[in-house]
């Protein structure tokens, strides 16, 4: 199946979950906010079957702030409370889904150069949302009669081997057309997605420039890296459209990065994201890091190699070379938090507390320092957990649990759920285990996990309430 094809088949997908989710009467009319959401709660339920999320929980603090600053300040109403997330994938894509849904790839972070640019690519999601695009062109396909499969849609989304091998009706596929952003919605988006940027005090030129860059990519390329010109095509109209807002709003291209206000940490972000995304080819990265390092002494190159060689679990030399890199790069606090992380993933959790002791709560309102800050008390729970004070280490948890960033993060509550059960709070703990696994897609240990947390906790307990309708949303799905 080509690259074009299987791409084409994302936004079909959409609307059969729509076909899925709502009997074909229903779908008669524009569809309600809450059948919106209905479908991009199925569509993540799908997803997270199927593709690797990155619960880096930093780097899913910082898009869901950046994402928070351009509702607030950007957008003068939304039915829709916006969630972010990072698909572990190399590829510069990005989607958004009925409800408030928005998938970035990692891959981004390979091609964007300020936080103005990846802004620009999250109004112009958030843009399709807000304008209803998907609920207006329900209309164009109200006559279509399609029952398919969870297990399909995923691979509608998905494309490649997955999809090809499932059986999906040639009648939808000869749909299709009808199911693309058409450039009226592309069009719209633009305009909506700029309105979003400048009035969160975004720089423009951030959207105008990433998409003049994807614009000369060729076709070769776009199938390769840049899936996102096949669901989102830039002809150049488009491209000198975007480019003349920008020149009347602003001669000034300077980068405004309202979130991570510090080059350094913006970069730091960039490369951990990297890094991430590349686990698969981790062990050739980190050779070709080494010959660069031989011809030459690069601060950030090293601290990159140090990064991966701790996704390689490769510890001792990972420590080596971050001390080398922190050296003579400048001296920035959030560095800590790195070598805090490899102390603990190296079984060190008393070297880990004493890094993270030697940083100070800020009085300053900069949003990433807010970021760090979160992160090092998570870590500071993790460490406090295997140094044996797991009351500490829950009243942390318990102050991050409604983060944002963390309620979709399966690791986050099964350490939680670790610490719980040190507490001997078993009803939480099975809990907080069986939302781990149906995070994870993984229904059957979450079904037993929550029946478990029945026979502790009180029928008159919020927990057990939430548990009692996990247990069914799961059921229903078998």
């Amino acid at each position: 199946m080509s690259f074009f094809f299987k791409t084409k088949l994302h936004l079909l997908s959409l609307f059969l979950i729509f076909l899925l989710v709502f009997p074909p009467q229903i779908a008669q009319a524009l569809i309600s906010l809450e059948e919106e959401e209905k479908i991009g709660k199925e569509v993540l339920a799908e997803l997270v079957k199927e593709v690797e999320f990155i619960d880096d929980l930093e780097l899913n603090l910082y898009i869901n702030t950046i994402g928070e600053v351009l509702k607030k300040q950007g957008v003068t109403f939304s039915p829709f409370e916006f969630k972010f997330f990072l698909i572990n994938d190399s590829s510069f894509n990005a989607f958004s889904v009925p409800g408030g849904y928005i998938f970035i790839n990692s891959g981004i972070f390979n091609s964007i150069e300020s936080e103005d640019e990846l802004a620009g690519i999250m109004a112009h999601e958030m843009a399709h949302n807000l304008c209803r695009h998907i609920a207006r062109r329900i209309e164009d396909i109200k006559k279509m009669q399609v029952l398919v499969t969870a297990a399909t849609l995923a691979g509608l989304l998905l494309g490649g081997e997955k999809a090809a091998a499932l059986n999906i009706a040639s009648a939808a596929i000869a749909q299709t057309k009808l199911l693309a952003y058409s450039r009226a919605d592309e069009e719209e988006a633009d305009r909506t997605g700029f309105q979003i940027i400048t009035k969160a005090n975004y720089n423009p030129w951030g959207m105008a420039t990433v998409m003049e860059r994807l614009s000369k990519q060729g076709n070769l390329a776009i199938e390769l890296e840049y899936k996102y010109l096949l669901t989102h095509p830039l002809p150049q109209e488009r491209v000198a459209y975007l480019i003349s807002l920008a020149e009347r709003y602003t001669s000034d291209q300077s980068p405004r990065s309202l979130v991570a206000q510090d080059p350094d940490y913006f970069k730091r972000l960039v490369i951990r994201a990297q890094v991430l995304s590349k686990k698969k080819d981790l062990a050739s990265w980190i050779t070709n890091l080494r010959a660069v390092l031989k011809e030459k002494n690069a601060p950030w190159i090293r601290y990159t190699l140090a990064l991966a060689l701790k996704e390689q679990r490769y510890f001792k030399e990972a420590l080596v070379e971050l001390v080398k890199a922190l050296q003579e790069l400048p001296f920035k606090i959030y560095f800590l938090l790195d070598l805090a992380e490899i102390y603990l993933a190296s079984g060190e959790p008393e070297q880990a507390l004493e890094v993270l002791n030697q940083i100070s709560p800020s009085t300053s309102s900069k949003l990433y320092e807010g970021i760090y800050l979160t992160k090092l008390e998570y870590l500071r729970a993790l460490a406090l957990t295997e140094t044996g004070d797991p009351q500490q280490a829950y009243g942390i948890m318990q102050k991050l649990l409604n983060l944002q960033a963390l309620s979709y993060d399966p690791y986050f509550f099964y350490n939680l759920g670790k610490v719980a059960s040190q507490l001997n709070k078993m009803g939480e703990a099975h809990f907080y285990f069986g939302k781990h696994y149906q995070l994870k897609g993984d229904l059957k240990p979450a079904l037993y996990h929550y029946e478990k947390a029945l026979s502790f906790l009180s029928k008159t307990d919020k927990m057990y309430l939430e548990a009692e309708k996990n247990i069914a949303q799961i059921k229903n799905k078998k």
